[in-house]
């Protein structure tokens, strides 16, 4: 018993640190293919793709006899969190990435797990440790530090990007706050509904949402058509994020606790930061880098304070 309890927490490790890689690959996907782009046409975009593959999945499965047997409860627990993560959450996620880049707009966006632990709390009444005031100062220091980053020497320049910052920055927080509510949402919908299903019906709410938003947006603003560059990598980008990042942070959540799986899923900075690097020629030199290690020691501080609670 006690062996097999170790190879759950292990697949939910592996699965976590997969969603984390594919969230970053993706995110290397988005910043190419989501230039120039409205949110709401690339959030679309990248939904189509994983909904069809996994649509397909789920018929193979034969999931779509269950659909009858969910209540009013999990069905309102999955449209919250699709609402929360692809059309509020990863708009936001998009502004920021096309405002301040990849390796340093994701390491902002992943403080998530804190606003996890803070709704936890409030919401769940779970005990409050000391650990938890130096996670938050860490991070804070760390989300600080890389927003400073952006300012330029150029008075002109300065100007732009100082505001072009506060847009990203503000973005980013928004999507981790809009991310945290999600994951709370789904890992109580999961404890009851199959992680495959959930994915396909939260993919079909977003497309329902986002298509008549999407419709309306090119009437009233006029825009160009999209290269097939760029629907190309916004899709492939969507099924790393969609399919495996999903099904991986799903599972985790299935195996290990919210946080844990909050915490081990945060770990997309790390990645995301170095492909960035090596593959945008985004500068990432050491206050950036200090920055960074700042988000994920105010992580694991977070998650220290819950497990010696």
């Amino acid at each position: 018993m006690e062996e097999r309890r170790l190879l759950m927490l292990i697949i939910g490790i592996l699965a976590a640190l997969t969603a984390a890689l594919s969230w970053a690959i993706s995110a290397v996907f988005y910043k190419s293919g989501a230039q120039n782009v409205s949110p709401i046409t690339a959030n679309l975009i990248r939904v189509i793709p994983p909904l069809f593959v996994l649509a397909i999945g789920a018929l193979f499965l034969n999931l779509y006899d269950i659909i009858p047997f969910l209540d009013s409860r999990q069905l309102w627990l999955i449209f919250g969190s699709s609402l929360f993560a692809f059309v509020v959450g990863d708009a936001l996620y998009f502004v920021t990435i096309q405002n301040i880049g990849v390796s340093r707009g994701v390491p902002l966006t992943a403080i998530y797990p804190l606003f996890v632990l803070v709704f936890q709390v409030v919401f769940f009444a779970q005990p409050i440790s000391l650990l938890m005031f130096p996670a938050a100062l860490v991070t804070v220091a760390g989300v600080a530090i890389l927003s400073h980053q952006l300012e330029t020497s150029s008075d002109t320049d300065q100007t732009r990007t100082r505001r072009t910052m506060w847009i990203g920055v503000g973005a980013a927080i928004g999507t981790a706050l809009c991310w945290s509510v999600s994951i709370l949402l789904l890992s109580e919908v999961l404890q009851t509904t199959n992680l495959v299903l959930v994915a396909v019906i939260r993919l079909v709410i977003a497309f329902i949402i986002l298509l008549p938003l999407m419709v309306g947006q090119r009437i009233i603003q006029e825009q160009a058509p999209l290269s097939q560059r760029k629907i190309l990598f916004l899709s492939i980008g969507g099924l790393f994020a969609l399919c495996f990042g999903y099904l991986g942070f799903a599972l985790s959540l299935q195996l290990l606790d919210t946080t844990s799986a909050a915490l081990l899923s945060s770990l997309t900075p790390l990645f995301a930061a170095l492909i960035g690097w090596r593959s945008l020629q985004e500068q990432l030199d050491i206050k950036t880098v200090i920055g960074i290690i700042a988000c994920f020691v105010g992580i694991i501080l977070t998650a220290l304070a819950v497990v010696f609670i």
